[in-house]
């Protein structure tokens, strides 16, 4: 059986599950919820891409069935399967024997994001067990949450930052009292969030119409000599004469021992209108971070020139992470919402190494600490604050960005602002996202007008839209690219989206 038609069966036993035949015989104990949506996006750039005037086009045509099942065959046991059909939209058969295939013509994909069974007051009247598949999502900010790290971010979605990877996860939760929340998770297999396809052109070279080298990204070293030495040994040859092909990047595996599992502690405090959490974390960086590269320089088979690969490594650096979390509604401030989230993080050293060789021989070698071995924050603070029955403000100062680590790059501070209007008695709503670099001055804006055409039917019109260089201020400085203006952030894009719940 194919992997597709295993995906199909699965999703067909979770309808027929939670059809009226099957959920007579089960009285209230099955719950069945879902979606469907369509998704279409525009790219409204033809700079962003991985070549010169590649854009203004479409950038996805998806299609998604999303199916919620929930079992209570007890009051003490709940069983849960979240799955999604997706299909993508455009055609991949690239030869004419493919164009047999619907798998080539019209591809698509089975998703499950949780699958668990969870028991309450089992051993204990004052513990809850949960095992399977599932996310987590700690912190008490709105998306932006450095506390929050058992789960790995799927960003294969730009416009959508709220996904996670799904892994295997055994949970504990505690009650000592009606104030307090004890919770435990171990996770025995470590995965790395999900990146967008543009994450590759971080590692891209730029050529002009005539193939010549215009400019290769800047390894990540600390002295400026170095940096100043491997540009001059390329700069001293005729940059027409570079077959520089695109880097190949590995990633540094991460084993299946014990060792590399993650855990996290966190105990829940509820005094008032004050949440206080506390919470640890060991385990691994989800996003990836520079480790190693190496050129090699060898003879063309065209006269005149030389062949250029060049190989890199990254690694998901291991972490230590203390936090702390509130959310506080001040009713004494007009019911002014507060968050707050700090988090202590304890990195593992990592060392750049950065190797070239010409016909064999080395040419020159280099490291240089890329992260430090030195504790940094990554931090959130921010406020919500409803203004009228038609205005509502979200706002926050983050230090550190999702994938930011403290290495060569640093941490950048951002303005995050999200004001959101609403007319025609909350059928139509207006939010104006917005996250502002205040570092490099880069941002990134998605701006969204939905109308909910009836209830439980919305349609959207909007974009996402990057803002800043999409080349370094200092080609020899690995800190200047900027953030959101690096192709690698992704593609300015408008999109029309529908969706229909129950």
């Amino acid at each position: 059986m194919t992997r597709n038609a295993r995906e199909i069966l699965l999703l067909g036993a979770l309808c027929a599950l939670a059809s009226p035949a099957f959920a007579a015989g089960w009285q209230d104990q099955v719950s069945l919820s879902g979606a469907a949506s369509a998704d279409v996006r525009f790219n409204v750039e033809d700079y962003r891409g991985a070549a010169p005037g590649d854009g203004y086009n479409f950038a996805m045509n998806r299609n998604d069935l999303d199916l919620r099942l929930e079992v209570t065959p007890s009051e003490k046991a709940i069983a849960v399967l979240d799955a999604r059909l997706r299909y993508f939209g455009f055609n991949e058969a690239t030869r004419l024997s493919e164009t047999t295939s619907r798998d080539r013509l019209d591809p698509f994909s089975v998703q499950v994001d949780e699958a668990f069974v969870a028991v309450r007051g089992v051993p204990h009247p004052a513990i809850d067990l949960k095992i399977g598949r599932m996310v987590q999502t700690w912190g008490s900010a709105d998306m932006f949450n450095p506390t929050d790290n058992l789960s790995s971010r799927d960003f294969s979605d730009p416009v959508d930052y709220s996904r996670k990877v799904p892994n295997q996860m055994l949970q504990v939760d505690v009650y000592p009292s009606d104030w307090l929340t004890l919770t435990a998770v171990w996770v025995p297999v470590f995965k790395p969030s999900q990146l967008p396809d543009s994450a590759p052109l971080g590692f891209g070279v730029e050529r002009d119409a005539a193939g010549c080298l215009i400019a290769a990204p800047a390894p990540p070293l600390r002295d400026r000599a170095d940096a100043q030495a491997l540009a001059d040994l390329f700069g001293a040859v005729n940059p027409c004469a570079l077959n520089f092909g695109d880097p190949e990047v590995r990633t540094f595996g991460v084993g299946r021992g014990i060792a590399e599992s993650q855990a996290a502690l966190r105990a829940k405090l509820q005094l008032g209108n004050l949440d206080l959490t506390l919470s640890y974390y060991y385990g691994r960086f989800g996003f990836p971070v520079a480790y190693t590269a190496a050129a090699f320089v060898e003879s063309s088979q065209e006269p005149g020139k030389m062949d250029v690969r060049y190989v890199a490594e990254v690694t998901y650096p291991r972490m230590q992470v203390a936090g702390l979390d509130f959310s506080y509604n001040a009713d004494w401030l007009f019911g002014l919402g507060i968050v707050g989230e700090f988090a202590l993080i304890f990195p593992e050293e990592i060392v750049f190494g950065l190797r070239a060789y010409q016909g064999g021989n080395r040419l020159l070698e280099m490291a240089s600490v890329n992260v430090p071995s030195e504790p940094f924050i990554k931090a959130t603070l921010g406020f919500d604050y409803t203004f009228t029955s038609w205005l509502y403000l979200n706002a926050m100062w983050v230090h550190g960005f999702f994938d930011e680590f403290n290495d060569v790059f640093g941490l950048h501070d951002y303005a995050v602002v999200a004001p959101e209007l609403k007319f025609l008695k909350d059928e139509l709503r207006l939010r104006l996202s917005s996250v502002y670099d205040l570092t490099d001055g880069s941002s990134a804006l998605n701006p969204t007008l939905t109308w909910v055409a009836v209830p439980a039917v919305e349609v959207t019109l909007g974009a996402f839209v990057f803002g800043g260089s999409t080349r370094p201020e200092d080609p020899l400085d690995y800190a200047s690219r900027s953030k959101f203006g690096q192709k690698a952030a992704g593609r300015s894009v408008a999109f029309f989206k529908t969706r229909v719940n129950w």
